[in-house]
């Protein structure tokens, strides 16, 4: 009795021992399958519909670089770097502001298909026009719900993101011109995918306030991309955007017009490496 009473105890110490080693060896290999650190480089040429030679042509060459600390699964860090030459009209080399962010993806999952992220975001002013205004830095924080329908269409995604940002500048004003403090926007997004290539399409709305409370009309922007991905690392992809800015109609033709004028949007061609 007593033999047998043994053996059951060290039959089950063994067994959860090896329950133990399986769930250690599942944690590790999930944690092996995530990559801590990653890169992301990218290059872009851009122009409008003028031609060269016309004083309304917009012709650049960017390039931005991201680095991406990955905490877990879901929740990451990116700090993001860009600049630009311009051919037309200021011509020369210029710094973007560098945005450092953090997200949470799958903070709320109310449905198999439905997900919720946030994210938060704070600028460091290095670009010529922050330096112009004496912006000394920004925050911004996000909520955006993505809809998977890959019971519709597979690859077929819908998202929506609120988001709402806060200007410190070190002055209200530029000369008499007053500063925007805060600015709330909406992103409406449609991405689908299959096999390497892959379409995106999405519609910002924006309007913002001075820090005098004095509102600016509101502004919607377009823009539509398709691309492939020859390889894990490398993609590319071309696409438009254009934007304007609605006000009264009674104060005239509604500007909205241009959003689908030819010679307005933004033409872009985009190399993209992540490692």
């Amino acid at each position: 009795m007593k033999f047998n009473t043994l053996s059951c105890i060290i039959a089950s110490a063994l067994m959860s021992t090896a329950l133990h080693a399986e769930e250690i060896s599942n944690t590790e290999t999930e944690e092996d399958q995530l990559q801590t650190w990653e890169l992301s480089l990218g290059l872009d040429y851009s122009r409008n519909g003028y031609e060269d030679s016309s004083h309304l042509s917009d012709r650049n060459l960017s390039a931005n670089a991201s680095i991406i600390y990955n905490y877990d699964p879901d929740v990451y860090f990116t700090a993001k770097f860009s600049g630009y030459h311009s051919y037309d009209d200021l011509r020369g080399d210029y710094w973007d502001d560098i945005w450092l962010t953090a997200t949470k993806k799958n903070l709320w999952e109310p449905a198999d298909y439905i997900s919720m992220a946030v994210g938060s975001r704070i600028l460091i002013p290095v670009s010529d026009l922050s330096k112009k205004t004496d912006l000394q830095t920004a925050i911004r924080g996000d909520i955006k719900f993505t809809i998977e329908l890959d019971n519709i269409l597979e690859g077929l995604q819908i998202s929506d993101a609120v988001r709402l940002r806060k200007n410190f500048h070190k002055y209200t004003t530029v000369g008499s011109l007053p500063l925007e403090e805060y600015r709330l926007s909406n992103v409406f997004a449609i991405d689908y995918s299959v096999n390497d290539w892959f379409f995106n399409i999405n519609l910002v709305s924006s309007t913002s306030w001075s820090y005098r409370g004095t509102s600016y009309s509101p502004k919607l922007t377009h823009a539509t991309e398709i691309g492939y991905q020859f390889t894990d690392n490398f993609s590319s992809a071309m696409g438009m955007t254009n934007s304007a800015t609605y006000y009264d109609p009674d104060r005239g033709p509604s500007p909205l017009n241009t959003l689908f004028d030819l010679k307005n949007p933004t033409y872009y061609l985009t190399l993209n490496y992540n490692y």
